[in-house]
């Protein structure tokens, strides 16, 4: 399985895959997100490869997805590159010039618009690569006729062996279009930042929410996908910013739909709220160890410090930490809504989006999105 294109393909929405399983003829109704990006993923490495040789070499399986990327990038002329996302951007810009000045004015108009992109576009007449916020499934759609480098011409093949190799050969033609799309596809993961905010009921998680992000999560509708145990919000500031807001998920994640799954597997970076008050119980715990098993960041947060007296502070955080087990570099304390004698504002938020900051630059992030955390 290639690790790179399988994981970008997981971190997509559900329903931002689906162009490509009508492409690809997969019937994707009744998988998940994980079986379907699989299936995915699976179908594209074959159809890169020759069939005869995935079937000798490779037990059925294609190449990694960075080789076929690379092998259509020499085919077309296109620098090759060890970012596997600038080569699938050169790919779309190689068919951008050899195809897109050949479609009719009327052509142009109508594909600009169904992407949803605004005007104007560069002054090369060409549309503006950064398809990110286009709708899914619209590069497909208006691929028009493949430029002939993909094209593979017949050739008089003698016998059968000839007749293996031409009906075994790299389908190209039907490889291009779902390239374009997973540079799309990993356009938009790239600019979407995803944040969940999880722990127990009462610890603080919407306060949190108020004073990181400026947003009452009571006041503002979850978008399409939520439900009433994890709930996704579109910071109103940004363009692909979002937080998840969860309770612990050891009692919920068996409970959830599917759809709320998908929901959790989209998170870039957690924190994770322990309430001082309560301290770390048996299952904030179990709650902290489960959120580190995804593979995401996750920084302890200790809230309502305010709480606790000062002479306290410095062991009960020294305790907590343990119990944790949590790294030290990835361990604070807050109050996000202080008593009002302490403070008239939130305690602690700076180190907070200091953190946050650090991890998602990490990540290639678009700093554009940073913003709304300043």
């Amino acid at each position: 399985m290639s690790d790179s294109l399988y994981e970008l393909l997981r971190r997509c929405h559900r329903v931002e895959l689906e162009a490509l399983a009508t492409h690809l003829k997969i019937r994707e109704q009744d998988l998940g997100l994980s079986k379907l990006a699989r299936r995915i993923d699976q179908r594209l490495r074959q159809m890169g490869g020759h069939g005869i040789v995935n079937i000798l070499t490779r037990g059925g399986e294609g190449p990694p997805w960075s080789d076929i990327v690379m092998r259509l990038c020499r085919k077309a002329g296109v620098a090759s590159n060890d970012d596997i996302g600038v080569m699938e951007h050169g790919l779309m810009e190689h068919w951008v010039t050899t195809t897109w000045s050949s479609l009719t004015t009327e052509q142009q108009n109508s594909a600009w618009d169904e992407l949803g992109l605004p005007r104007p576009m560069s002054d090369a007449g060409e549309p503006d690569l950064d398809l990110s916020q286009a709708p899914t499934g619209t590069l497909m759609a208006h691929m028009g006729d493949i430029n002939p480098v993909f094209a593979l011409p017949f050739l008089p093949f003698l016998g059968p062996i000839g007749t293996l190799l031409y009906v075994g050969r790299p389908r190209d033609d039907q490889l291009l279009p779902a390239v374009l799309e997973v540079a799309r596809l990993r356009q938009l993961a790239r600019h979407r930042i995803t944040i969940g905010v999880v722990g127990s009921p009462s610890c603080g998680k919407d306060a949190g929410i108020r004073a990181l992000f400026g947003i009452d999560s009571g006041n503002i509708d979850p978008v399409a996908g939520s439900t009433s145990t994890v709930a996704i919000t579109k910071l109103p500031n940004a363009s692909a910013l979002y937080v998840v807001n969860t309770p612990g998920l050891g009692d919920v994640i068996e409970a959830v739909t599917e759809e709320a799954r998908q929901v959790l597997d989209l998170v870039d970076v957690y924190i994770y709220v322990v309430n001082a008050q309560g301290g770390v119980q048996t299952r904030e715990k179990a709650d902290y160890d489960d959120v580190v098993s995804r593979g995401r960041p996750v920084l302890a947060v200790i809230n309502k410090i305010d709480t606790l007296r000062e002479r306290d502070r410095e062991r009960y955080l020294a305790d907590a930490r343990i119990k944790l087990n949590a790294p030290e570099d990835a361990f604070l304390a807050a109050a996000f809504d202080p008593l009002p004698a302490l403070s008239d504002s939130p305690i602690g938020i700076a180190p907070i989006r200091e953190w946050l900051h650090g991890q998602l630059r990490l990540m290639g992030k678009d700093e554009s999105e940073l913003k709304a955390l300043s």
